[in-house]
């Protein structure tokens, strides 16, 4: 009797465990093809993410016939727009150089670490990325752009939540 009690608590003790690791993991919560369609999870399902303060992160790539590169990129400041489309920008970055040859980075050009490259993204796959240089206060590059996105959370998103403007 006392082993059968045992190996009921260690299973309940596992179980428990085990469902406290898949609500602290990564999942894909919504992934959007280049014009916005969705190809995996929903943006109502991100909305609530965003609405319930979960940990989001954004991944996004591109790649030509020899070159690749994927980014992953957790957003600064998110929005959710007419309770339907969700917007990120991300942290300014100075941007590095890649020899590509050799697949090694640094920061080469001296001269570029005033520059920083900030993006905003939205869930209609729209990737709007400049160029801008701080010492100078000029904007150097402006490259509107649409990408294959993944939006990924942490924890539970399929919790219903309120409008962040409620009352509720």
């Amino acid at each position: 009797m006392k082993n059968a009690f045992l190996l009921f608590f260690l299973i309940m003790l596992s179980s428990c465990t085990e469902q406290q690791s898949r609500s602290n993991d990564w999942h894909v919560v919504l992934k959007t093809d280049r014009d916005g369609s969705i190809l995996k999870g929903s943006k109502q399902e991100l909305i609530n993410a965003v609405r319930n303060g979960q940990d989001l992160k954004i991944g996004w790539g591109g790649k030509r016939e020899t070159l690749s590169i994927e980014h992953l990129s957790v957003p600064i400041w998110l929005a959710i727009l007419n309770e339907k489309e969700v917007m990120a920008h991300l942290d300014p970055q100075v941007l590095s150089h890649i020899d590509w040859d050799s697949l090694n980075v640094s920061y080469k050009d001296a001269t570029k670490l005033q520059q920083e490259w900030r993006v905003v993204l939205s869930t209609k796959s729209n990737f709007d990325a400049v160029w801008y240089d701080k010492k100078a206060d000029t904007l150097i590059r402006r490259w509107p752009q649409k990408h294959i996105m993944t939006w990924f959370t942490k924890g539970d998103s399929n919790k219903t939540s309120v409008p962040l403007f409620s009352k509720d």
